[in-house]
């Protein structure tokens, strides 16, 4: 008997979760988090072409810019650096991440020496080597399953958390329309509603 009022209990929950989840908003909130972390260039697609497709440069790592620039803390950098080519075309380039090995090894004095991959046929998509998995197994396995699988694990935790507070918040202004109306409201023990 338990059981069925605990099950009842749990799809009454999840139909009242589900009028207030929004399939597309989480599919533009996944895509704005996905277009931030990763960028135009360095999404998992581009890290697969730089491992099996990319030629190596040794560049110079010029500095760091953007909003974070020169932080001690955790945050997202963005890394300038420039490479040449071949052909002697040389490249100005950025790389958004946490650290670059090459930089924390030097306590950033710049210029820092750091080898650059890029893609032959477009020497625009470029990444720093040592930022990039060594290989198509760390790439799986960092990048694609425990990067993927942390970010919406946490995703969908923060939404629930978030979608429970509208539902809690629509109950408190239920509970307001019906006092406002009139009605007075009881909360009985739970053995006298049995």
């Amino acid at each position: 008997m338990k059981f069925i009022v605990a099950k009842a209990k749990l799809v009454i929950f999840l139909k009242d979760l589900y009028r207030i989840w929004f399939p597309w908003l989480d599919l533009a909130i996944l895509a704005f988090i996905y277009s931030f972390i990763w960028g135009e260039y360095i999404n998992p697609y581009r890290q697969y072409q730089l491992i099996v497709y990319g030629k190596t440069a040794v560049g110079k790592i010029s500095g760091e810019d953007g909003l974070y620039a020169y932080s001690d803390y955790p945050r997202t950098r963005d890394f300038t650096y420039t490479f040449s080519l071949p052909n002697g075309k040389t490249i100005k380039s950025s790389a958004h991440a946490f650290s670059i090995d090459e930089v924390e090894s030097m306590n950033k004095n710049f210029p820092v020496t750091a080898t650059i991959s890029y893609l032959p046929d477009q020497p625009t998509i470029n990444w720093v080597k040592s930022n990039l998995p060594s290989d198509l197994n760390e790439l799986f396995k960092r990048t694609l399953i425990g990067g993927t699988s942390f970010f919406l694990i946490s995703y969908l935790f923060i939404m629930v958390i978030f979608r429970l507070s509208i539902l809690e918040h629509r109950e408190k202004k239920r509970m307001k329309k019906l006092e406002e109306s009139g009605y007075t409201i009881l909360e009985l023990p739970k053995f006298l509603m049995n």
